[in-house]
């Protein structure tokens, strides 16, 4: 009795203090990185290793859902997407930067003055960076949900039958590369420094695992403010009138501010998630998830 009383205490513990542990852990990390002068991506893949493995132990102790702990014979395509589509991410980032940070510093001397307020205190400056970087985002993910064609490229994101931390990596190249474009592209025009992006990608590389976790995450009033996993659930929803709604990836101002935020802290997200009627039919396979933007007969058809 009394080591079962203490195991649910550490569980529940774990449920309340994982968030804010891992994500707060990833920020002091990422400070201590700055003062070495480590770069953003070096920063960003350190994060995500450590957080895969934290992850990992935590789907295993405290799991959401016990139907997505089970296998479901997604893994090998879910490792694909992780190794090889998010590469897409990458040359997308390169593009902004190369195309339009140079514009940036040519508008910048046109105008005698930066137009990126690089003397603010750094953890501002990261807060700003989030808050630039998610509005075009949020746009180009809310208009994926309305437009065909863009359908098309996301529903492989929304493919997945469960949600554990492989599948945040399940999106396809099309879908990183435009996201990524879109989003480092005014960033890239303002002249963002390397340490607010190293700063972001610290939070956003345990934040992202956890989004997507299948941990019984206890995340209270943080649900306000950031797509944790308790939010973000309700965007995997087979159901239009669920699943259209929490389009911010990290912080919820956007959703907030366009009244796309979605959340019943009285209700339990659903546990059957995916395409709904759009499955039928839909590749498991990663070649085959490729090919599904250029095949007219994947369009949406459930209903809101």
């Amino acid at each position: 009795m009394y080591v079962k009383a203490h195991g649910n205490l550490l569980r529940r513990s774990l449920s309340y203090l994982a968030y804010p542990a891992m994500t707060g852990g990833a920020i002091a990390f990422g400070l201590w990185a700055i003062t070495r002068h480590w770069p953003a991506w070096a920063v960003g893949v350190v994060v995500v290793v450590v957080a895969a493995v934290l992850v990992t132990l935590l789907e295993w102790i405290i799991p959401y859902s016990r139907v997505w702990a089970k296998p479901h014979g997604d893994r090998r395509t879910d490792f694909c997407h992780l190794v090889f589509s998010n590469r897409a991410f990458d040359v997308g980032t390169l593009v902004a930067v190369g195309v339009f940070a140079p514009l940036g510093e040519a508008l910048s001397s046109r105008l005698g003055t930066r137009l990126w307020p690089h003397g603010w205190p750094l953890p501002l400056q990261a807060l700003l960076a989030v808050v630039v970087f998610e509005l075009p985002w949020y746009w180009i993910h809310r208009l994926e949900h309305i437009w065909a064609p863009l359908w098309r490229v996301h529903a492989v994101h929304h493919s997945s039958r469960r949600i554990y931390w492989w599948n945040f990596a399940r999106t396809h190249p099309l879908d990183n590369l435009i996201s990524a474009v879109a989003a480092f592209t005014p960033l890239s025009l303002l002249g963002v420094g390397d340490e607010p992006l190293a700063l972001m990608a610290a939070f956003s590389g345990a934040h992202g695992m956890l989004q997507h976790s299948n941990i019984d995450l206890r995340t209270g009033f943080l649900d306000l403010f950031f797509s944790t996993a308790r939010v973000h659930r309700w965007h995997h929803s087979p159901r239009r009138h669920e699943a259209d709604a929490n389009y911010s990836p990290r912080v919820m101002l956007w959703d907030h501010v366009f009244g796309s935020y979605r959340f019943r802290p009285d209700v339990a997200p659903p546990e059957d998630v995916g395409l709904g009627e759009d499955a039928a039919g839909f590749p498991e396979s990663y070649v085959g998830q490729l090919l599904v933007p250029f095949r007219s007969d994947h369009g949406r058809k459930r209903h809101p």
